[in-house]
């Protein structure tokens, strides 16, 4: 199966350190109708703060509350090869299309030890294994043709979620046959300019009708359209949602618009102070106002009266 589309990395809702399933099923149907499918438990979802049974838990209450006609990715990465199959096993027993899998963090890793991790999870399961591109936390740089010789040997792995910022990852890999998700907030627009195939980032849970727009009309080449649609009604909420504190953010302003009945996060997160509280609630209100504003107008990637 192929992984594409709009697959919105899920930051986890907790309550009182579990699992908040209502507060889940609230972020679907704010999302639902916008996106074609969902990152679970990958960096955004705290997974390296979780067991693997709280893992397993929160993968099967997440997948048996998602339609089955969207597509679930679900993380697996782990220092522990066995913890991974376990993981990916447990996924695919309960429905995901895929496991997201990044270079083991902490180790050294050489391109052969990686090479031998990934083609043992792929081994283990029949779904797809989506390669994390994701160099900074797990200090681990793959190159173009490292990826393209994985890929030629491991029969499943067809999919790569591109973090790192070397777009030119992205024709290269396509161009050999591989779907390439855009997967970092901060540099989204030029994940769509240079054509990925997919998208794993927060943007479109906090904005699935903006993003939705922006990204068929980057997929049809209107890109100027995109863009302006991009920059008027999502781009001011990514300019104080940060780097590296995407979980604490993204979880504080799906509880100021009352998707999340809390904004716990797992140590040793720590949450954002009241300044930055209202800096994100004054960036979601000016969002959803241009948003409002092109949809009363009916003119799609026309900049709206109240940007102008």
């Amino acid at each position: 199966m192929t992984i594409t589309g709009i697959l919105p990395v899920i930051p986890t809702p907790f309550d009182r350190g579990q699992f908040d399933a209502a507060s889940f099923r609230r972020l679907l149907d704010h999302t639902l109708a916008s996106v074609d499918g969902y990152t679970l438990l990958g960096s955004t979802g705290e997974a390296p703060s979780m067991s693997t049974r709280e893992r397993m838990d929160i993968t099967e209450a997440a997948l048996a509350m998602v339609p089955q006609d969207k597509t679930v990715v679900v993380g697996v990465t782990h220092t522990s090869l066995h913890e991974s199959v376990r993981l990916a096993q447990h996924a695919a027993r309960h429905g995901a299309a895929g496991v997201l899998c990044a270079s083991p963090y902490y180790f050294p890793n050489t391109r052969d030890g990686l090479r031998g991790y990934l083609a043992e999870l792929s081994a283990s399961v029949d779904i797809e294994v989506v390669f994390y591109d994701n160099p900074t936390p797990t200090a681990t740089a793959v190159t173009i043709e490292q990826v393209l010789e994985y890929a030629a040997g491991i029969a499943r792995l067809n999919t790569v979620k591109l973090t790192d910022h070397g777009l030119a990852k992205v024709p290269a890999w396509q161009q050999a046959g591989l779907t390439v998700l855009g997967g970092d907030d901060p540099i989204l627009f030029r994940y769509l300019a240079a054509g990925v195939d997919g998208v794993m980032v927060i943007a479109p849970a906090i904005f699935p009708d903006a993003f939705r727009e922006t990204w068929q009309l980057a997929r049809a080449g209107r890109l100027a359209e995109a863009f302006a649609v991009f920059s008027a009604e999502i781009l001011p909420f990514l300019h104080v949602f940060g780097i590296g504190d995407e979980i604490a953010t993204s979880k504080a302003v799906l509880r100021e618009i009352g998707v999340f009945a809390s904004d716990e996060v797992r140590l040793p997160l720590v949450g954002v102070d009241q300044r930055r509280r209202e800096l994100l609630a004054e960036a979601y209100r000016l969002c959803r106002e241009r948003t409002a504003a092109r949809t009363a107008s009916g003119s799609a990637g026309a900049e709206p009266a109240a940007a102008r």
